[in-house]
């Protein structure tokens, strides 16, 4: 329960944001006085997790993920009975070549295939990781994504393989002893995980540094309790801030994250204290006191334990929308970070429920990073949307909803735009021209992509005159008119068909 004074300091400081306009919720991205802003952890490109271009990777369309992990499954068992290492690395090295996105999961249902069975079997695994990852084809980045699924969902795991949490500690020794990942993992390690693998394992190599590990964990937590306490009572965040100093237990500080969210969810004033907290959050992050790993692994042990944050916060789902969709809002966290949890169903379906929600409560942070296949779903959408409105504007919002646009994306979306047009009909093609005159000269796309956009039409002629047998000539009329209105230069030829 909360005092009169600590709802009334969370109701001020929320006032105080809303009058930034900012929005509701949200504190906001303003610069310090006097200096340039720092750069947001949502755009600090690297983190243990791996590059934003790399967690946007998606599987391929003719590939479905029940497909992916049956195809590893496959491989693994004959790997289990052959022990043939190069043959099975070969194997995983084609199927990652085709869904290079999807490393990862190999990750997890390598291991996972692994925890059930003789430590022959788990011996094999971490092999056959370390050969992968000397070869370059797993990533640290992606070992590290694989554990943190595997670290969220171990209790599950444990009820079909009793022995998971001391096969999974060896695992991961097995893995930061081979160079595969940093031995900094292991401080990510969650607690009662640890608490169930040692208990069990004595002979787990790396015991002793992991007991020390838990006994660090313990006390953080410890401390990181008294901490937020104080600053729900103070608000001070440079006390916040000298006191992690004092800490100093840098690498355990995702649990002050989580338990700063979680914390909010029980005060009275929950809008106030979610405030509070990301107030907090935006002053740890622009002083370096808290970094983007931190926010990230805060973020993913939330998701994973939101089923039992709902036993005694029925309303913890929906408290963690609304968190996230802030977070993303004053770029604390990024959009590929969400949708990398979604693809490895960080939470399970809560998890996944609530990563859509904030996902669809952020649409003009959330387009900027569409996958391919995204990226496709939403062009068509618009274009057919355009189509039934002629509303140029409102399509040249949606471009920049989707921007910064590469020259490639640019030109799928001009090719994208006459090739429906030449499916539907006549008055469509006009439409088309009009809205490409109308983003020439709004400068919505740049002259560049306006000539490769012609060049992919006539790059996929031959498909699309399966569907229009008249394309060729609907093509030609796009090119006369085009050049008429300047859109496309006069000396540009349309390549040989």
């Amino acid at each position: 329960m909360q005092s009169p004074s600590t709802v009334l300091a969370c109701e001020a400081l929320g006032d105080n944001f809303a009058r930034g306009g900012k929005g509701i919720g949200c504190t906001g991205n303003d610069a310090p006085p006097g200096g340039s802003p720092p750069l947001r952890p949502a755009r600090v490109r690297q983190s243990s997790f791996g590059d934003d271009e790399e967690l946007v990777n998606e599987l391929p369309p003719s590939w479905t993920l029940q497909q992916f992990q049956a195809e590893v499954t496959s491989v693994l068992k004959e790997f289990f009975l052959s022990r043939a290492l190069e043959e099975a690395a070969a194997r995983v090295e084609e199927l990652l070549t085709e869904c290079p996105g999807e490393a990862d999961e190999f990750g997890v249902v390598a291991i996972r295939a692994a925890l059930d069975r003789d430590e022959v079997a788990q011996s094999a695994v971490v092999e056959l990781l370390g050969k992968l990852y000397q070869s370059s084809v797993l990533e640290t980045s992606a070992v590290v994504r694989t554990f943190e699924k595997l670290f969220c969902t171990w209790e599950d795991i444990a009820i079909d393989a009793p022995k998971a949490p001391e096969v999974l500690l060896g695992i991961l020794m097995g893995c930061v002893e081979g160079g595969i990942v940093n031995r900094s993992l292991l401080t990510k390690l969650p607690e009662n995980l640890m608490k169930a693998g040692l208990s069990k394992a004595s002979s787990i190599s790396g015991h002793e540094i992991l007991a020390e590990v838990a006994a660090d964990i313990k006390e953080f937590k410890l401390q990181a309790s008294h901490c937020l306490d104080e600053y729900f009572l103070n608000l001070s965040v440079d006390e916040v801030t000298s006191r992690l100093k004092e800490i100093g237990m840098k690498p355990y500080q995702h649990e002050l994250v989580k338990k700063a969210i979680t914390t909010s969810f029980s005060r009275q004033d929950e809008g106030g204290a979610r405030e509070c907290i990301l107030n907090l959050f935006q002053h740890l992050t622009n002083s370096g006191a808290l970094s983007k790993d931190d926010l990230q692994w805060g973020i993913t042990r939330l998701l994973g334990q939101l089923d039992d944050l709902e036993l005694d916060c029925p309303r913890a789902a929906e408290l963690t929308i609304e968190f996230l969709t802030c977070m993303v809002a004053d770029e604390l966290v990024s959009v590929p970070f969400l949708r990398r949890c979604r693809s490895l169903r960080i939470g399970g379906p809560t998890g996944l429920r609530v990563i859509d929600a904030a996902q669809r409560k952020t649409p003009e942070y959330c387009k900027k990073h569409l996958g391919t296949t995204q990226f496709k779903r939403e062009l068509n959408t618009m274009i057919l949307e355009y189509f039934n409105s002629g509303d140029e504007a409102e399509f040249g919002r949606c471009v920049r909803d989707l921007a910064p646009l590469t020259n490639e994306r640019s030109a799928e979306l001009i090719r994208k735009v006459m090739a429906l047009a030449m499916e539907r009909s006549g008055a469509e093609c006009e439409q088309a021209l009009k809205l490409l005159v109308w983003l020439c000269r709004h400068e919505e796309l740049s002259a560049d992509a306006f000539e490769l956009g012609f060049d992919e039409l006539y790059k996929r002629m031959p498909d699309l005159l399966l569907d229009v047998p008249d394309a060729h000539e609907m093509a030609q009329a796009f090119v006369v008119e085009a050049k008429k209105a300047n859109v496309l230069r006069r000396e540009w030829a349309s390549p040989d068909v």
